[in-house]
């Protein structure tokens, strides 16, 4: 029983936590990441609730957690908007991971010894990679909350599905060279294209044929329940059948969960069923991200870590830098194409990227004989650590700053502008007044009425510059009351069906309208073009021409169930973290 009042406590915990942080406004992971970490440090008397039998454990989070947060992410991922932004995503997961990777590493190779701590260039390189994927799952909650451009969360959240991928295989080909146990071959250039192509295009593949094929399914049955259970298959089954093929599993259960979501709900589910399959999966995120950042928190030693501060804080930095520096060639290299990204998002994207269990748990999967282990391993919580606490805790005040959302500066600005017109118009009425009552000489008229006439010009144009950078903002804020409205339809149906006042033909007819209604609203505010948009398809508001439905939800948020302390720490027995 002692496991069963363990994982109880643990979910008290997590559901308590919730609660507070929605009181509290706080983002609910970095809630949670403090309440693991008071319980990492609870006194020797709490000793029965034995919280170490449940440990974020490599099994836990590559076999169980991650195919769920991977699956429920991807299956609400648009692809319509996925495919408009595709360059800027691959930009910032593929060849924005490898350079991070080798800037990273080599900032830290190069500023560790201010801290007294010497690594060499390829362990700085490992420690790097196992820290090139980005977890933005708190982030990206928070985006749906203060009604940030859709196409922004798209970009984000597509590129932390494919970085874990990309992430992971910079790892394994690191640690190959390093001669830690993941080939027996010798590391040369071919080696790594060949385990670059098999690992992408077997992945994705895998996924696509199991994605597809269980849409197929879902055409042939009517019932919620064997709908939940077949997405339930291709989220487990895609990841399974990748790793048994030593292909890229991350990429397979996100494939599928795009084919799912994408064809199997749009074209093979009922409204009602897409409900309960959509409602089910979110309330399995929910609970497995509770779990994962409870264990996450609960797996850092904050005295140890305060041993190496002085490392923690110059490899976050370096990170940073990398990460910086990445954002910012990306944002270049889009000026010209249809994908530019506005310049007020680079900060969001850099701060954003924050780092997760992932990162973690590739850590703990270092040999234990490995010379550098506990130093990296230390690092790494650490990073983690900050991470969340310091990116997570600023987002909001961020996101306002940035002007992305409404009540940051554009918005002050454009108050105080509109504000200034008004006051800039009430003198001109009066100076009018004036004249006409013969108070004031014609000359004194004419000189202060064309000052004034020229202030309200200056006005009228500082404005009308203003309005175009606020459209996105405007019509995020459109979608998100739109939705809340929606919320209200579909409380009061709900009600209404569980008083026995309409028959099911009708519900369902009732649901499918306000499902299409939800998706109209998602894509239409989102996908108009701003004002401004040329014809080329630049735009300055920071939105997609086109695109569907598809909400930007969590990332893959890394978790992991109960395991047995021991699968922390042995090499032995952890999975091949297979990309």
């Amino acid at each position: 029983m002692a496991t069963e009042i363990t994982l109880f406590v643990l979910l008290m915990v997590a559901s308590a936590v919730a609660m507070l942080a929605k009181r509290l406004s706080l983002p609910y992971t970095v809630t949670l990441v403090v309440a693991g970490l008071f319980l990492g440090m609870l006194p020797p008397h709490f000793a029965w609730l034995d919280l170490d039998r449940v440990r974020l454990t490599p099994e836990l989070l590559f076999n169980i957690f991650l195919p769920m947060l991977l699956f429920e992410a991807a299956f609400h991922l648009s692809w319509p908007k996925f495919r408009e932004n595709l360059t800027a995503i691959l930009l910032l997961a593929v060849p924005g991971v490898v350079v991070a990777v080798g800037l990273g590493g080599t900032f830290a190779y190069w500023l560790e010894p201010l801290a007294n701590t010497t690594l060499p260039i390829i362990v700085a390189l490992l420690f790097a990679s196992m820290l090139a994927a980005t977890d933005p799952v708190s982030v990206v909650a928070l985006f749906k909350e203060l009604g940030v451009p859709k196409r922004l969360a798209v970009v984000m959240e597509g590129e932390s599905l494919l970085n874990d991928a990309v992430g992971v295989v910079v790892f394994i080909v690191v640690s190959a060279m390093l001669g830690l146990g993941h080939t027996d071959e010798a590391v040369t250039p071919l080696w790594v294209a060949r385990i670059l192509v098999w690992e992408i295009l077997v992945g994705i593949g895998i996924g696509a044929a199991v994605g597809l094929s269980v849409s197929w399914m879902t055409t042939l049955v009517d019932d919620h329940l064997v709908e939940i259970m077949l997405t339930t298959i291709a989220a487990f089954g895609s990841y399974l059948l990748a790793t048994a093929c030593h292909a890229s599993a991350i990429l397979a259960v996100v494939a599928a969960g795009m084919a799912c979501g994408n064809v199997g709900a749009r074209y093979g589910m009922t409204p009602t069923n897409r409900i309960a399959v959509e409602s089910f999966w979110e309330y399995a995120v929910f609970v497995a991200n509770g779990f994962v950042f409870l264990l996450l928190g609960k797996e850092i030693d904050v005295f140890r870590m305060l041993g190496h501060g002085a490392e923690i804080v110059i490899a976050w930095v370096a990170l940073m830098v990398a990460r910086g520096v990445v954002v910012f060639v990306v944002e270049r290299l889009l000026l010209r194409t249809r994908e530019k990204l506005p310049p007020r998002w680079s900060s969001v994207l850099l701060w954003g990227g924050l780092r997760g269990s992932l990162s973690m748990v590739l850590a703990l999967s270092l040999p234990l004989d490995f010379q550098y282990r506990e130093l990296l391993v230390d690092l790494t919580f650490g990073v983690v650590l900050l991470s969340i606490l310091v990116q997570g805790t600023t987002m909001t005040p961020l996101l306002r700053w940035s002007g992305a959302v409404g009540g940051g500066n554009s918005h002050v600005e454009y108050l105080r502008l509109r504000t200034a017109l008004r006051a800039a118009r009430a003198a001109l009425k009066h100076l009018d007044e004036q004249l006409a009552g013969g108070d004031i000489h014609e000359q004194t008229y004419e000189t202060l009425r064309s000052r004034l006439g020229g202030r309200e010009a200056a006005l009228e144009e500082q404005l009308s510059r203003l309005d175009d950078t606020l459209v996105d903002a405007q019509a995020a804020e459109m979608a998100r009351v739109e939705e809340e409205l929606l919320e209200v339809e579909r409380h009061a149906i709900r009600e209404a069906s569980e008083a026995g006042l309409v028959p099911r033909e009708a519900l369902e007819a009732l649901l499918s309208d306000l499902v299409e209604r939800s998706q109209s609203a998602r894509g239409g505010h989102h996908d108009e073009a701003a004002p401004g948009v040329d014809e080329a398809g630049h735009e300055d508001s920071g939105e997609a021409p086109g695109g569907s439905d598809g909400a930007g939800t969590d990332a893959a948020a890394n978790h992991g169930p109960v395991g047995a302390d021991s699968g922390a720490e042995t090499d032995e027995d952890a999975p091949h973290p297979d990309a």
